[in-house]
């Protein structure tokens, strides 16, 4: 990083008692894919020994398509968007209650932390706090059932089903999270309990690449200067207000909405399905902070990135609402219009 990023993220880092490193280049983010190989080394000889014997018959196997067989943790995250459903693995509160009354067959799983949990929870959920100990029950987490996924406002509950879907779970999140989406609708707590659950007593099986690259993930969202890697708005302002070229700022935005305005200088692939096909134009060599509405998108946008080696952050809030006073607008800061 050049002087102007590494003067703000020391200050960031003064400013909030934030324990851990500073930014990584890209290449040094890479470690979780690094320790993906190590544990995947006898897969990857054997894909090896295919690939040689493929060629040996005459076969031509495209140097790609090796690599990705190589690397379960960026093939997997590729199809992520690949695969992507309409529902964009998101649903609101409201549906999510008629599924309850319903009786449907789901998983609830609060990422709040215990004290949170402890006070009111919806019913049937099991709490794995936000970190490791996401990581660390990936094998209990079924496979085989709907997994709807809450924090408190949206945000690392996003990056959360993400990671879980990477990992071959059936994950939803639960849009705005506790405070901004359950407890705000009328007559949420019929759907609340204090009641402690746990994960079912099973086990599931988690490829050892991928388990180690979300351990990785999570132990570094929660020592990073960025804390769950939400980057500051006024941190982002200044950077823009310095002109800084340091860092890519990534709008996830739809198009229309790019056009009427944008942080300047950000670029755009809009949130979809097949968007990974743009991925290889956002530069390698920086930072990406990436933004959306309100900050949930640009999390589930922003964990995937980061499993494919960028160092990718989330603009805390998004574009915000000016009338609200939150994100990018609601602290009166600039923006651009145009393609």
């Amino acid at each position: 990083m050049k002087k102007i990023l590494s003067v703000i993220l020391t200050a960031a880092v003064i400013g909030t008692a934030a324990t851990g490193c500073a930014a990584k280049t890209v290449q040094e983010t890479t470690a979780a894919a690094s320790a993906a190989e190590t544990a995947s080394s006898e897969t990857k000889a054997e894909e090896t020994k295919a690939a040689e014997t493929s060629a040996a018959a005459g076969e031509t196997v495209p140097s790609e398509t090796r690599a990705e067989a190589a690397d379960p943790v960026k093939e997997a995250a590729m199809s992520y968007f690949a695969d992507f459903p309409e529902d964009r693995h998101m649903i609101v509160v409201k549906d999510l209650f008629a599924k309850m009354d319903a009786g449907e067959d789901m998983l609830i799983i609060d990422i709040r932390q215990p004290d949170a949990y402890a006070e009111g929870h919806l019913k049937g959920a099991v709490n794995i706090p936000y970190g490791p100990a996401v990581a660390e029950n990936l094998e209990k987490i079924p496979d085989d059932v709907m997994l709807y996924v809450n924090c408190y406002s949206g945000q690392t509950s996003s990056q959360t089903v993400a990671l879980l879907n990477i990992a071959g779970k059936y994950a939803t999140n639960i849009q705005s999270g506790y405070n901004n989406g359950i407890k705000v609708l009328e007559g949420y707590e019929a759907y609340i309990e204090t009641t402690e659950n746990v994960l079912p007593d099973e086990s599931y099986e988690v490829d050892d690449a991928i388990q180690a690259a979300i351990a990785d993930y999570y132990e570094k969202a929660t020592s990073d200067t960025f804390s769950s890697f939400n980057f500051p708005v006024d941190s982002l302002g200044e950077l823009v207000e310095a002109e800084s070229e340091d860092y890519t700022i990534l709008s996830v935005r739809q198009a229309k909405d790019y056009a009427e305005a944008h942080i300047p200088g950000a670029m755009l692939i809009p949130f979809a399905k097949g968007m990974q096909e743009q991925f290889s134009e956002i530069p390698t060599d920086k930072p990406v902070v990436v933004y959306c509405y309100t900050g949930q998108t640009a999390s589930q946008t922003m964990a995937v990135l980061r499993m494919l080696g960028f160092e990718a952050y989330n603009l805390a809030g998004g574009m915000g609402n000016a009338e609200a006073q939150t994100g990018w607008l609601g602290k009166g800061l600039p923006t651009e219009s145009g393609n």
